[in-house]
This record gives C-alpha cells, structure tokens and sequence, in this order.
C-alpha cells in the first residue's frame, strides 16, 4: 500500500473534532493484542461488548478460533485503524463500524481483502452489498428512548412530532451531531419529512448535547431527562432483564438508521480465520447472535431481530453530510 493512497484515505470526511478524537483513541486505547495463539483473530468493531462477546464465544465453539476483540466508537476505531496502516502495523483482521464512506476510501485505497467468494456474500441482497469488499451486516432503526417513571403511558411519543410537545422542552437529551456526523443522515430525513419548521423547533427544545447516544441513555436512566432522541434498540440491550427505567417506542415512521458495515483487511495477519468469521457473521446463527433485540438482518426476518421500518429511508452519508451545515443552522447549533 502506497503511502499516497493511504494519505488520501485520511481525508475522509471526519470533523476535526472526532479526527483529534481518533487521533488520542490511537495513542490512549492501549490495545496490545497478546500473543496470538495460532489461528486466533483480531478483531476491530464499534458493536456492543455483550454482543461482540456472545459473537465471539459462539465462533470460537464452532471453528475452535479465538477472537480478541477491540472495541471504540466509530470515528476512534476509523482512525486507529488508518494510523496502524500508515505504520505499518497489521494488527486487525476484520473491521466492522458504521461509516460507509470510510469503507469506500479503504476499499478504493486497496486496504480491504477480497470476499466476494466467501460463502454468503454473494447471495445478499444487492443492497446490502455497496462494494466488493465490504458489505452491511446489520442495520439499526433509530427511534425515540423514554424514563419510564418520568414519561406517562399517555405521554409516551408515538412518533417524531411529539417530542416538540412543551412537557418535553429541556428533558431531551441530544447526540451532538457535531461529533456523531452519521446522525445527519436521519436529521436530513426528518427535514425532508417535515420541512426546515420542524429542526428549527427541535433546537428551541433547549436539547442537552452529549458526545454520544450511550451517554445520553446513562442520564435518561438516572432521570436527568425524559427522552434520548434518537436512540437505537442496541443503546439498551445492556439493560435487559434489568430495573432500569428505559424503554424504546416502536420504531417510528419515516426513520433512518445507522448501517453497519464490515470488511477484512488486506494485511490480515490470519486471512484465513478472517474469512472464516465473516462467513459466521453472515450465517444464519450469527445474525441471529447479532441482530436478536438489535438490528435489522440481510436474510430478513430471523428470530429476534428487529422487523424493517415500513417507510426505511436510506441516505447516502456523502450526500447527506452536504446539508449538514443547514441542519446545524436550524438546530440552532455552530458548524
């Protein structure tokens, strides 16, 4: 790999914020793989640590191959990536997160392996498969999280609109889009719903900014707010079978969503046990591990997996993130 090409891959279109952001995860997150046992996979992702964990034991009961796996938010885990590369450093086998702008610039950078011949890629749907190298595995509906002991059932938000209802000024708490540049794409879908209006009142919502959803359902739990806006059905998996008063509303109509995408690296220092946990991820028994009370699956409706929005608007972030400095504006927020 080139270090030209590796260059014009660090200009992807990341905010200066999360790009320092990256930067100190490289240099902070202190993940030195131990040695590897042979056949074992490193393992780069931004999925949860409960279902990264089941994915993992339930792979390596199967193939006998185990996975070590490193887990940071998206724009951290892009950029250690990228450093490691540049370096020369070829620790990651597989890289899943939700950026696909990042996979095309890899993709087109020759810093993804090949998988089209691993068994089910090919028979995905057309549209799960953006690339030659790199498909979704996962798509995530954004929706609305509420405090159960703060919001009544006649107060609980059926859909978009009414989280501009005045019980809720100052109890929303926000992701800021500044730092999370894949929100913009369901803040654009929403714009498109319901015009320029609806952002403009949203923002005069007196929305408390967190650095990321996570966060922003911590405090929604400990009753700093009513609402977390949006939230994905994965922000609380971690809270099942649990006294936490958080609850999702049935995903609204029209939504977006956060695309999970994954990829081998062309530099995998085991290819082979790559290839084999990309094909596992893909199986019917690892979607159900990764999609049950998560995500919408490629091979449709499998047990526990969440049911496709009926209107599910798919926005290419490239585009979107062309009308980011509008959307800001009207939510009242500095580009």
């Amino acid at each position: 790999m080139s270090k030209s090409n590796i260059g014009r891959v660090a200009n992807l279109p990341l905010s200066r914020r999360q790009i320092l952001a990256g930067a100190a995860a490289v240099g902070a997150a202190g993940f030195i793989p131990q040695a590897r046992a042979a056949g074992s996979i490193v393992v780069y992702s931004t999925t949860l640590p409960p279902i990264q964990k089941r994915l993992a034991e339930a792979f390596t009961k199967k193939t006998g191959i185990t996975v070590q796996s490193l887990r940071l938010t998206t724009s951290p885990l892009a950029q250690r990536f990228l450093a490691e590369q540049k370096a020369g450093q070829h620790i990651c086998d597989v890289v899943t997160l939700g950026h696909d702008e990042f996979f095309r610039e890899v993709s087109a950078a020759g810093l993804l392996a090949d998988i089209e011949d691993i068994p089910g890629v090919s028979t995905l749907p057309q549209a799960w498969r953006p690339g030659k190298r790199f498909t979704m595995i996962l798509v995530a509906p954004h929706s609305i999280a509420y405090n159960t002991n703060l919001v009544t059932e006649n107060s609980i938000p059926t859909g978009w609109q009414d989280v501009l209802k005045p019980e809720f000024t100052g109890q929303i708490i926000f992701p800021d889009p500044r730092a999370n540049e894949t929100l913009v794409s369901i803040l654009v879908t929403l714009q498109e719903a319901y015009g320029d209006d609806f952002l403009r009142k949203l923002g005069e919502q007196k929305l408390r900014l967190v650095p990321a959803i996570p966060q922003g359902v911590e405090q929604v739990i400990g009753g700093e707010a009513k609402l977390m806006v949006p939230c994905l059905a994965m922000n609380l998996v971690q809270y099942q079978g649990t006294s936490a008063p958080i609850a999702l509303i049935p995903t609204p109509s029209p939504t977006d969503g956060t695309y999970f995408y994954s990829a081998i690296a062309a530099n995998a220092p085991n290819k082979e046990g790559a290839r084999k946990w990309y094909e596992f991820v893909l199986s019917r028994e690892g979607q159900e591990i990764i999609c049950k009370d998560n995500g919408v699956s490629p091979l449709g409706e499998i047990p526990g997996s969440l049911k496709a929005p009926a209107n599910f608007i798919q926005h290419d972030l490239k585009e979107a993130l062309k009308k980011a400095s509008h959307i800001y504006d009207l939510l009242g927020l500095k580009a």
